[in-house]
């Protein structure tokens, strides 16, 4: 969490704005924002990808997952559950295999696939590492 604070952090400040500004423009709250970068929550999914979006940069730059790639664009993310169905599609083993190896829940893993919930963005790390792959491709924002 605090790689993205501090990231996050450093690009509001390069781009001459506030937290207060920055926020509007994302349409969050200032508070939300204040929260992200004293490090006390993390983002949605949604929102850090509207972060990303904002600033043309991928997800795994402002987790601290990679180095800097500047004026990037990605695709518009499917819904989850759909995207959960590729990554599924794509791998060679079981379903079990994925949500136990990757430390998720039954129940929660299940819930994302039917279209009940979202993942945080902890779980999706948690599932890009197990795909030894980028967070933006497990968002479907990168084939």
């Amino acid at each position: 969490m605090s790689k993205f604070a501090v990231i996050l952090e450093e690009l509001i400040f390069e781009s001459g704005q506030n937290y207060k500004t920055f926020a509007a423009s994302l349409g969050l709250s200032a508070s939300c924002v204040t929260e992200y970068i004293s490090q006390k929550a993390m983002p949605t999914v949604s929102n850090l990808i509207k972060i990303a979006d904002y600033f043309k940069r991928s997800t795994d730059f402002l987790l601290g997952r990679e180095e800097d790639g500047k004026n990037l664009t990605f695709k518009v993310c499917p819904p989850f559950c759909e995207r959960l169905k590729v990554l599924e599609e794509n791998f060679d083993g079981s379903v079990k295999e994925i949500y136990e190896n990757a430390g998720i829940t039954k129940s929660r893993y299940f819930d994302w696939k039917n279209g009940k919930r979202v993942p945080t963005v902890e779980n999706v790390i948690k599932l890009a590492e197990f795909f030894d792959c980028r967070v933006d491709y497990i968002l479907g924002r990168e084939s």
